[in-house]
């Protein structure tokens, strides 16, 4: 309970911490955006507004100059109220010490203005000028306005300024509006996607929370969980090898269980056979030589069947735990094959089957003799154990570039395709009845996989039911033999 808690808490995190991170990306970019247009729209209105006042104090510029050389202050008033009236704005008329000689509003009349936008005109040799002013007015409250200053200019000389002062507030209001609406766009836009992102992310921890659902039930013992999610995506696929997880573990879990339950039997059977024989011997009078000799021979061979299963399962645990190493020579294949087919030619016999042999090709290899010798061991065994009386085996060797075969044909039972893909599976066996009739235990060919595995080699195999198997151990050359072929 307290990993579930854990996980659906580590879920509802991830859900909102996508939103969150949405929500930061969504207004970094609102962000920027709503500055760039508002840069944009007010550098556009502002750069109109100048224009056009700049035109305008230009034009009113030309109109007084003869005025102000005459000192006619009449004309000039009029002139600048007829424009102010017209424009909206307010005129000034600047004499060279930037005393104001005519105002279009009669209230600064006579004053010195010591503004940039005038020094700009009278000292600084500009034929115009602009600046940005906020005007705290009584009347109207506070407000920005622009002052655009124009030459005033007779017989090529400044004698004097026109100064424009017109408000501007409009354009800051036009800004402000965009900026609020930029924002109230920004906020409906981050509930939106607060939304999109819990409904996404749900999306995408639903399947992660089935998982680990299903995850904890197996790892309770209810191996027959599966996920089940279907798709196309990362989190499907990741499922979906999941469930082909599981369901390795599972049949792993059941050949095991099918594997101590087999090994009990085969145990408890010798066992069972030696208890009767022995108590046959100790409870009978007068018991002939032979019988005892019989009996004890029987005993021997039970001894010789557990003793078998006793020695793969303890080689199988020691290389689970990878203690076991091996050891390296250079030795003849046809060395290790003739041993092997000497050591089970009378097993071969009693059956009558045939054993051939053809390691014409012979090549030299870098291996461990014992253990690859107890691999082809196995493979041959195997082939005698699985065809019937009067069968042949056949046993060949070739070498081609760097690799040396050693190829094990049977005309015995054989397989069908289904078996295949499992019989190097540890305690898989094709027909549990004929492998205990034979003394096998699931064990061979994983055994002989294993160590071909350990020599940087693999196992083939080729097989028809009803038609025999062909077993193909691969291994490398020795490296002085490759370089030689």
């Amino acid at each position: 309970m307290a990993i579930i808690l854990r996980t659906n808490k580590l879920l509802y995190s991830i859900r909102w911490q996508f939103a969150v991170i949405y929500l930061v990306l969504v207004g970094i970019v609102f962000g920027l955006v709503s500055i760039a247009v508002s840069s944009l729209v007010e550098d556009y209105l502002v750069n109109q507004r100048i224009s056009s006042l700049t035109k305008a104090a230009n034009s009113t510029a030309v109109q007084v100059a003869p005025y102000l050389s005459d000192d006619d202050a009449g004309t000039m008033y009029d002139i600048v109220v007829n424009n102010g009236n017209d424009s909206g704005g307010r005129f000034l008329v600047l004499n060279s010490s930037g005393i104001v000689a005519v105002d279009s509003f009669s209230d600064l009349n006579g004053v010195k203005l010591s503004d940039r936008e005038v020094n700009d005109i009278l000292y600084g040799r500009n034929s115009s000028s602009y600046g940005f002013h906020s005007i705290n007015d009584p009347g109207s409250g506070n407000f920005w306005a622009v002052y655009c200053t124009s030459s005033i200019v007779h017989n090529g000389q400044v004698i004097g300024a026109v100064l424009y002062s017109s408000s501007i507030q409009d354009v800051v209001n036009a800004t402000a509006m965009l900026q609020e609406r930029t924002l109230t766009i920004f906020l409906l836009a981050c509930g939106i996607i607060i939304i999109i992102s819990l409904f996404t992310t749900n999306l995408i921890t639903k399947p992660i929370k089935k998982l680990t659902d299903v995850a904890i039930k197996i790892s309770n013992g209810d191996l027959s969980q599966r996920a089940n999610i279907r798709g196309k995506g990362e989190v499907a696929e990741l499922a979906q090898t999941f469930d082909m997880m599981c369901g390795r573990i599972q049949n792993m879990d059941q050949q095991r269980s099918e594997f101590v339950s087999d090994a009990s039997h085969e145990l408890k059977t010798p066992l069972a056979s030696m208890k009767i024989l022995v108590e046959s011997m100790l409870y009978q009078d007068n018991v002939p030589e032979e019988v005892y000799k019989e009996f004890l021979g029987d005993i021997n061979g039970e001894i010789d069947r557990m003793n078998s299963l006793i020695t793969d399962l303890l080689l199988l645990s020691k290389m689970d735990s990878d203690i076991v190493t091996i050891n390296l020579e250079k030795v003849r294949i046809s060395s290790i094959v003739n041993k092997c087919v000497n050591a089970l030619e009378p097993i071969a016999k009693e059956r009558n089957i045939r054993v051939r042999t053809d390691v014409s090709d012979d090549f030299e290899l870098e291996c461990d003799p014992l253990k690859l010798r107890q691999a082809i061991n196995n493979l041959i065994e195997n082939a005698i154990k699985y065809t019937s009386d009067g069968g042949h085996v056949f046993v060949t060797t070739k070498h081609h570039g760097g690799e040396g075969a050693v190829r094990i044909e049977d005309d015995g039972v054989g397989m069908s395709p289904e078996h295949l893909e499992h019989i190097f599976e540890r305690f898989y066996r094709v027909d549990k009845a004929r492998s205990r009739e034979t003394g096998g235990t699931g064990l061979g060919l994983h055994i002989v996989r294993r160590i071909a595995l350990m020599h940087g080699g693999r196992v083939d195999v080729e097989s028809k039911e009803g038609k025999g198997s062909v077993f193909t151990l691969v291994v490398p050359l020795a490296q002085h033999t490759e370089d030689i072929l």
